[in-house]
């Protein structure tokens, strides 16, 4: 359900940003855009669901505020029309003491349990190689460019859980969220604003909308289906840098 409401937005969004293209063409510089290439770092900032930190929601992924950086470069094939990409590296951090208390808490609940401890280990760490259609607004020293992409996002890490439950005869022995490893598809929105330093250094500051349906994540050691259960990790954030593109 969520995957078909954010495809319904990709494509209202997309018709609105043809319908801008179309009635702004006349009213901006249409001479042949630079071709460049460049670099920048800054903030991922997780969103909805993959933020959250609900015992009850399978989707949250107690995901955190992380550094962010890569390299982004667009080829100009027509005036303001051009083909972009970007690689990236994103880390959105880890599950501290507080959300694995929170766990155990909740597992405790859904098990009737004496107690139960839960340890957290790995990080979220992606690359996110991405490629896609781009058309530059220009006026005087400053550049608008609206890119919509798709690609690929390399997985390294996600975290991981241990569980061990008291006095629960039918789960005695340690159960397992494991850390996923993957290659999956992604999804993205950028605008990025440019201002012209000299005529071929600009200062760029940049906004991602990154979304992918995520990692299947394996579960080991569970004797009974209780509790939280996450099979599938969904990731959404909002990637804020700042940086310097070069033109050739």
């Amino acid at each position: 359900m969520y995957s078909n409401n954010i495809k319904k937005i990709f494509i209202t969004v997309s018709i609105a940003f043809l319908a801008f293209v179309a009635s702004n063409v006349h009213a901006q510089d249409q001479s042949q855009q630079k071709s460049y290439f460049g670099f920048f770092g800054g903030v991922s900032n997780p969103m909805g669901d993959f933020k959250s930190a609900d015992y009850y929601n399978n989707k949250s992924g107690f995901a955190k505020k992380g550094l962010t950086y890569g390299l982004d470069g667009a080829w100009y094939f027509h005036k303001n029309l051009a083909l972009g990409a970007s690689i990236t590296y994103q880390d959105n951090g880890e599950l501290n003491q507080a959300n694995a208390d929170s766990l155990a808490s909740g597992y405790t609940n859904s098990f009737s349990a004496d107690q139960a401890t839960t340890v957290a280990t790995k990080r979220y760490q992606t690359v996110n190689i991405l490629l896609g259609p781009q058309y530059t607004i220009a006026k005087g020293k400053f550049l608008l460019d609206l890119r919509a992409s798709a690609g690929i996002i390399k997985v390294f890490s996600t975290p991981e859980t241990n569980t061990l439950l008291s006095d629960v005869p039918q789960q005695t022995a340690l159960f397992y969220q494991r850390s996923a490893n993957a290659t999956i598809l992604g999804y993205s929105g950028t605008a990025a604003l440019r201002f012209k330093l000299s005529e071929n250094v600009f200062l760029t500051a940049r906004a991602a909308y990154l979304y992918s349906p995520g990692p299947s994540i394996t579960n080991d050691g569970r004797t009974v289906n209780l509790g939280r259960l996450v099979t599938k990790q969904p990731f959404n954030t909002l990637n804020t840098t700042i940086g310097l593109n070069f033109g050739l």
